[in-house]
């Protein structure tokens, strides 16, 4: 299993925060996101616009709302359906201050 952890992202109660997650749908993988703790809602998922070249891939986007302040971790999954492990995890560390 690859792990990537990402910089930590800075937030604020009611921002939106996106991750990027690459190659979508190769080899039947896919990716989905976790929440641990109800901190953030996944308010969307979208495709990249396609890169240039022959079997270019495109990255999935996910887009979070920060519900309330404090620390977690976004992880986006990736494995497929059938399979029980994870074949890649990328976190990011959000710190969720409070609104001004």
């Amino acid at each position: 299993m690859d792990l990537d952890r990402r910089p930590p992202i800075h937030a604020c109660p009611g921002d939106t925060v996106e991750l990027s997650a690459p190659g979508e749908g190769i080899g039947g993988f896919t990716w989905q996101a976790e929440v641990p703790d109800h901190s953030a809602t996944l308010i969307d998922e979208s495709m990249s616009p396609p890169q240039s070249g022959i079997g270019a891939g495109r990255d999935k986007l996910f887009r979070f709302r920060m519900e309330r302040a404090g620390e977690t971790v976004l992880r986006l999954v990736q494995k497929r359906p059938w399979e029980a492990s994870a074949h890649r995890i990328i976190e990011c560390k959000i710190h969720c201050g409070t609104a001004p």
